[in-house]
């Protein structure tokens, strides 16, 4: 009876064993379930799924849902969103404890376009995406007026080549989109001389036309706009294409403000060259001829 009663036992502690690795393994398989299919709170919406991290630690940019931001689409070095122009331009004092121009420049930038006329301006090119914008150009038989950075123009140097064969304008947007406000007249001259040299190694054609980065400009600015025999020019419509990668939304921005004498300011990047066939088809559809700076300021 002793022995029948121990066997029982015994029994009963192994299917207890028994049970307790069963569950361990259960446990261990719904957690391998989880880090290999990510197992998520059916609480989330689809699109805040999209943003959890993934198992290995690291986010996939393809997991991320960008919004209002294309800096995981941006080639330039150190570009993000914060270096695109924004509203008004306008010209600022000289600060008064750094060296400056002892002249006074009478130079007026240029903001508008004649009448009936409109100007697109694309900045802070050239980079990964411009010949694809060359091309969308080239299908609309749409000329602009670039405004490239220096130290862009060596790394995309083709680009630069393709845009003056197929008849755009080339104007410089400094070399490293400093803003030129924060600088003494040697630092903005430094400045100017390299990005001007970087473009002319590859553009021999003289370039007329600067754009201050984010529009800020003074006097030793236009002092040295003039000195290198050069017009300042600005502009009178910022549809803040940087701040959207919704195509549609781009060109409701664009053609909701354009009217004759426009200077559009847009930049080299994928959602506004999306933009590009709906904008230049609005801009002739309101009877508006698309025309570069240099062709209306002669």
């Amino acid at each position: 009876m002793q022995y029948k009663t121990r066997k029982i036992s015994r029994l009963g502690a192994l299917s207890i064993v028994i049970l307790l690795l069963l569950t361990a393994c259960e446990q261990t398989s719904l957690s391998s379930s989880y880090t290999s299919n990510k197992l998520i709170d059916p609480s989330l919406s689809i699109e805040n799924q999209s943003t959890l991290p993934s198992t290995s630690g690291k986010v996939n940019p393809r997991d991320l849902v960008l919004k209002n931001d294309d800096s995981s689409v941006l080639p330039q070095k150190g570009d993000n969103k914060e270096i695109y122009e924004t509203g008004k331009p306008k010209e600022e004092p000289v600060l008064t404890n750094l060296i400056h121009s002892k002249k006074i420049s009478t130079l007026k930038p240029i903001s508008s376009v004649g009448k009936g006329e409109v100007a697109i301006t694309i900045d802070d090119g050239p980079t990964s995406h411009t010949e694809e914008l060359l091309k969308v150009l080239r299908t609309y038989d749409a000329k602009v007026t670039f405004f490239f950075l220096g130290q862009n123009v060596l790394s995309y140097p083709q680009s630069v080549t393709t845009a003056v064969y197929d008849g755009h304008e080339i104007g410089y947007h400094s070399n490293s989109h400093p803003k030129l406000t924060n600088m003494d007249v040697n630092s903005q001259e430094k400045e100017f001389d390299i990005g001007l040299e970087n473009i002319e190694k590859i553009n021999h054609n003289p370039i007329t036309l600067f754009r201050p980065p984010y529009g800020a400009y003074n006097n030793d600015t236009k002092v040295l706009t003039e000195d290198h025999k050069m017009k300042m020019v600005l502009w009178n419509e910022d549809p803040r294409d940087w701040s959207s990668t919704d195509p549609a939304m781009i060109t409701q921005q664009v053609l909701s403000q354009v009217q004759q004498g426009s200077i559009i300011v847009l930049h080299d990047r994928p959602s506004t060259i999306s933009a590009l066939p709906a904008i230049i088809k609005g801009i002739r559809k309101k009877g508006l001829k698309l025309v570069t700076i240099s062709n209306n300021h002669k």
